[in-house]
């Protein structure tokens, strides 16, 4: 092991390793399964339209009380104190079993009340997870790779629909039950990842804000490092403290909703969109959708890991809202039921997410709330996303008909434009420095940033 340190400069200081890979791949595959759930739902749609006979408004019901939005959103805001005040690993002792039972749940549907009831379910689960897993990432990045480990939670965001989507397209001579193998194939990924995150490290940040000696020696132990702690008394944090923190509040909420909101709206609604094209295949309808995420992997890979731990991340976060906006610009004026102008707004919003908008937004939500109550802030920002988005959904399908798409294309527009501003106004740049060194430049020393502990520097065993 190395020579002992202090414990959060081992953390920042650490050298990028395949045990960073594997608690960053096991975190990410929450958001494989929030993708999945929604993009499962969007491909089931069209069955269950026809099998459970649903009107515009009990569509928009079922979208709105999906991992989408009502119930993710619901989900973070009751999880977010539990993960801070229990910790983060403890979240993944139950959540994803409740996952699989709402999987379970919809795949045995034999009405749409049962579809309801399962797609809540999951949302909550989803809810639950997310943002807990984003903040274990966060807390054990180093801190010159934190875009980097933290874009992966976005990658697995996009490759889950995929898989989902080409699974869909493989069971279509199933006919009407398709949809009940994609989410089998969700609740076996769910309960294979609830097995393989039992040796998951719970995170050190939060055992030192709690005083927890053990938990930060074991979490440095699988990165070779050695170091003896003597903690301070726990750092209590209450949900009210969060609003100490109202400028990282008042700049998150409306960036996550203005991004959710559009993006949202893709997830679930793109199939139902497409079929304005006239394409009466819904595996070219699959293969639209599968294009948008493959063009926002291009973005990650291709631009955000590469640049996001080197470069201004405001100035990234605004050249990529821009390329969105531009996306949906054209299909204002130009109907939808084009080829061209569609494939011009899936790609250009694709790639252009990808790119920074989505991963900064996630790694801006993790790093302007102090650790002690970082799950709680996180999750209530990213909850208010999927309420927000909820409302909408309701409204989609009735929106679509009466006055047509360019009305989506007008408020996602508008929407990504005051992502530019807001993001050139308010977004620090963060790149390349801790955790509790962002908290300090942002608020300006004006709030408290965590006091985690004292070191003792002693090689472990040493009296």
């Amino acid at each position: 092991m190395s020579e002992p340190s202090d414990p959060l400069k081992a953390l920042d200081e650490a050298k990028l390793s395949s045990t960073h890979y594997r608690w960053t791949i096991l975190s990410a595959l929450a958001d494989f399964l929030d993708a999945g759930a929604i993009v499962a739902g969007a491909a089931s749609v069209s069955i269950w339209v026809s099998l459970f006979h649903l009107n515009s408004l009990l569509l928009g019901i079922i979208a709105a009380l999906s991992p989408n939005a009502f119930a993710a959103g619901i989900g973070a805001w009751i999880a977010g104190p539990l993960g801070d005040r229990y910790g983060r690993k403890a979240i993944y002792t139950y959540d994803l079993i409740v996952y699989a039972i709402g999987a379970i749940i919809i795949l045995s549907a034999i009405n749409y009340y049962m579809v309801i009831i399962g797609y809540t379910i999951v949302g909550l689960a989803v809810g639950v997870d997310v943002p807990t897993s984003w903040s274990l990432i966060a807390e054990l990045a180093p801190k010159r790779n934190r875009g980097r480990l933290m874009s992966f939670t976005n990658l697995f965001w996009y490759i889950g629909p995929i898989i989902i989507l080409l699974l869909g397209i493989g069971t279509v001579p199933l006919g009407v039950n398709s949809f009940r193998v994609l989410f089998g194939f969700l609740t076996i990924v769910a309960i294979v990842t609830w097995v393989l995150r039992r040796g998951i490290a719970e995170s050190a940040r939060w055992g030192l804000v709690k005083g927890k000696e053990e938990v930060v020696k074991q979490a440095l132990a699988q990165l070779g490092q050695s170091v003896s702690v003597i903690p301070k008394a726990e750092t209590k944090g209450k949900w009210s403290d969060m609003f100490k923190y109202w400028k990282g509040l008042a700049f998150m909420i409306p960036i996550y909703i203005f991004w959710g909101v559009p993006a949202g709206t893709f997830g679930f609604f793109l199939p139902f969109l497409i079929e304005d094209l006239s394409i009466k295949s819904s595996v070219v309808g699959d293969l639209v959708q599968i294009a948008w995420f493959v063009t926002a992997i291009i973005g990650v890979v291709g631009v955000y890991m590469q640049l996001s731990d080197k470069v201004n991340r405001k100035l990234l976060y605004a050249v990529s809202s821009l390329i969105c906006a531009i996306g949906f610009a054209l299909p204002i004026g130009l109907p939808f039921k084009i080829l061209w102008v569609a494939l011009f707004n899936v790609f250009l919003f694709g790639f252009g997410h990808g790119m920074a908008l989505w991963p900064q937004t996630r790694v801006w939500s993790t790093e302007l709330f102090p650790t002690e109550i970082r799950n709680t802030a996180q999750g209530f920002v990213w909850g208010w996303m999927r309420i927000a988005l909820g409302i909408w959904s309701i409204f989609v399908p009735s929106i679509i008909t009466v006055i047509g798409y360019s009305a989506i294309a007008a408020v996602a527009t508008s929407f990504f434009i005051l992502n530019i501003i807001l993001g050139l106004l308010v977004g620090p740049d963060t790149h390349g420095k801790s955790l509790e060194v962002v908290i300090k430049d942002f608020y300006g020393g004006k709030v408290p940033v965590s006091k985690v502990v004292e070191v003792n520097t002693r090689p472990l065993g040493n009296k």
